[in-house]
């Protein structure tokens, strides 16, 4: 509803402009919540405040708690905030029945879960790389207790305020790829504090920003096309975020399975094989930009093949994504 009496009733104050700027307020609440919280696991790290010997005993490192209160802090209360602001309680209900999609087909349930790690593998092998001897089974129930506490615990919360609220709405203006680019910035830039918590000289936070970014830049577009393949499913946006981690991280899939560090280069050009592969089975109307406001405008079911006249009386709900 983008008329003038629909205008004219728009909240004022906070809320007002919070409805009126989406992307811009979700942007400033995350960020003035994260960068203070997730100060304090790296001033405790370097013993500036109290808690350094907590986080020492910690089963976890202080990345992860970093990135912890990064989410349930930081990105998801803003997202909850901006999406009940915009779109009222309705809108927050469809946000959590995307959180609860399941049902996007076996082959992209395969896709998701199996992707990454098989193009990394087959990737580092084609470079010259060599498998490691290990044990199937013990690797296969590590990796899934680790997948599924930092999506429990992380990922699926993270994706719900970067693909369900910044992303998807940035993809009612943009391209399906320029979209994930914007979000990528804001992406790598939030994630920088987690620089501070090892030893710090320029030359390490520059480089740990630059490879923030560039591993937004990687992620984005393959949860952009995830979500759009899984009709909108924060579910599957989440478990790719996972998988990308347990496929990249130092302690994950591709270290235990490969020998070296050939695989850091082989998972770059499998995301690429696997963003294409993926785009190849959507099709090409699931990456449209049509296609983005035909599921936001059914957001507690699946998006449905439209006739052209219906198609066209999308318009308005173009109009009413200013962010």
């Amino acid at each position: 509803m983008t008329d003038g009496t629909a205008t004219s009733r728009r909240p004022a104050g906070i809320r007002g402009f919070v409805a009126h700027r989406p992307v811009t307020a979700f942007l400033i609440m995350a960020f003035a919540i994260a960068y203070p919280v997730m100060s304090l696991p790296a001033l405790a790290v370097h013993r500036v405040i109290p808690g350094g010997p907590l986080l020492d005993r910690l089963p976890f490192p202080p990345d992860e708690i970093a990135g912890l209160m990064l989410t349930m802090f930081a990105l998801l209360p803003s997202a909850l905030f901006v999406t009940w602001a915009t779109d009222g309680r309705p809108g927050v209900v469809s946000l959590f029945k995307r959180i609860a999609r399941w049902r996007f087909g076996v082959a992209w349930w395969l896709a998701v879960l199996a992707g990454l790690p098989v193009l990394t593998v087959i990737s580092t092998l084609i470079l010259g790389g060599s498998l490691e001897s290990i044990d199937p089974s013990k690797l296969f129930w590590d990796q899934l207790r680790l997948l599924l506490i930092n999506f429990i615990l992380v990922n699926l919360w993270e994706e719900t305020a970067w693909a369900g609220v910044m992303q998807t709405r940035l993809e009612r203006r943009h391209n399906l790829f320029v979209a994930a680019v914007l979000t990528a910035l804001p992406f790598g830039f939030i994630h920088w504090p987690l620089a501070f918590l090892s030893e710090i000289t320029i030359a390490s936070v520059v480089i740990s920003l630059v490879a923030f970014i560039l591993f937004g830049l990687f992620l984005r577009p393959l949860v952009g096309v995830v979500l759009r393949g899984s009709r909108d499913s924060l579910l599957a946006a989440g478990l790719m975020h996972s998988v990308f981690n347990r496929t990249n991280n130092e302690n994950g899939i591709a270290a235990a399975l490969l020998d070296g560090e050939l695989y850091r280069l082989a998972i770059l050009i499998a995301v690429i094989v696997l963003i294409a592969a993926l785009a190849l089975l959507a099709g090409r109307r699931r990456l449209s930009r049509a296609y983005r406001l035909e599921l936001d405008a059914n957001p507690g079911g699946v998006a449905r093949q439209r006739s052209n006249s219906s198609t066209q009386q999308s318009g308005p709900a173009e109009n009413s994504s200013q962010g």
